[in-house]
């Protein structure tokens, strides 16, 4: 899952040949959030530049890169520094680096179509599942095949351990640690992150429909004597009316042989678009099994945005959330977007 508000027009220039090219596009965002529990109000900021490059070969081969550089007044930290190449042609699209495995590709998250928030409130509540499963738990550089045919396109994909000193851990949900990969050498390493996935999207009168499944595993995912096996298994549906109304919901089953146990979450979202004005909410909830260190959760996500034209709109969000044991917890946020 990719939370940037991505900009939808570009600034294009010819490169070497006729056949290259290299695109710019950003956006920009200001505004104020806050919460509570000890959050501060407080100003918020962001920009993003994407440089994006691509070619065609004399065979007809698509080749290409992205760099996606983001810079704000929080913590920035991907080990996969936002780039991403691929190769398109007949035979389908193999892409490489910071790009979603095959379960996070197939399905569709619960704010489809949604208003976007400038500190993505209504996103990352504690019952939120960006359906990313696995992903990231190492270095983040995945390699990713996917082809299409008419209306069905499947996907397999496949992330390595990097080999190197790496104790961040991989967040679950509302910063519980679930995994933690200590310091890794050559002499020990964990086992590939596999993954595959399927999508169907059709249309009816009225309006347009999509499936997903996905499935993620590891047969050794930590660094810990031993073998401790993760998989990951997610489904969804999404489907959008010409009147404006959209809507999905999306299961997931974990397992795991890590202390973190077995559990389910289950999530559903709409949205509605009216004029130039946007609206969204959605739910979600996580359920573990009774020997799990991990607690339920659930929570709640609002967003509402107005398109002013041109790249400019107004954004507000709100998120709660509700953790065993813990006091729930809120955040809000409202500011500006501007797509270049």
């Amino acid at each position: 899952m990719k939370k940037v508000l991505f900009a939808t027009t570009a600034l294009v220039a010819t490169a070497g040949v006729a056949s290259a090219e290299v695109a710019l596009s950003g956006s920009a965002q200001m505004g104020i959030e806050g919460g509570n529990n000890g959050a501060t109000t407080q100003f918020v900021q962001d920009i993003n530049v994407t440089f994006t490059m691509a070619g065609t070969s004399d065979n007809g081969l698509t080749f290409g890169a992205a760099i996606d550089l983001s810079e704000d007044a929080g913590d920035v930290d991907n080990d996969d520094a936002g780039v991403a190449i691929f190769v398109d042609g007949e035979f389908g699209t193999l892409t490489l680096g910071d790009t979603d495995g095959a379960l996070d590709w197939a399905m569709q998250e619960v704010d489809f179509n949604g208003a976007a928030s400038i500190n993505d409130d209504h996103t990352t509540h504690a019952g939120f599942n960006g359906n990313g499963g696995l992903d990231g738990i190492y270095d983040g550089q995945i390699l990713r095949y996917d082809y299409s045919f008419g209306d069905f396109a499947v996907a397999i994909s496949v992330e390595q351990d990097d080999n190197t000193a790496d104790t961040s851990g991989f967040e679950w949900l509302d910063g519980t640690v679930v995994i933690v990969e200590g310091p890794n050498n050559d002499a020990v390493t964990t086992d590939p992150i596999w993954g595959i996935g399927a999508k169907y999207s059709g249309s009816f009168a009225g309006g347009t429909f999509g499936v997903g499944i996905g499935y993620q595993f590891s047969n050794d995912i930590v660094t810990n004597a031993g073998s401790q096996e993760a998989s990951v298994l997610g489904l969804s549906a999404n489907v959008a009316l010409d009147s404006g109304l959209s809507g999905a919901i999306n299961y997931t089953a974990i397992e795991t042989d890590l202390s973190a146990g077995d559990g389910v979450h289950w999530g559903i979202g709409a949205s509605y678009t009216f004029d130039a004005i946007t609206v969204h909410a959605n739910y979600g909830q996580y359920d573990w099994e009774a020997a799990s260190t991990l607690p339920d959760s659930s929570g709640y996500g609002l967003s509402a945005a107005y398109d002013f034209g041109g790249g400019l709109s107004a954004h507000l969000g709100y998120g709660w959330g509700d953790v065993d044991g813990e006091p729930n917890e809120s955040t809000w946020s409202f500011g500006l977007n501007m797509t270049f």
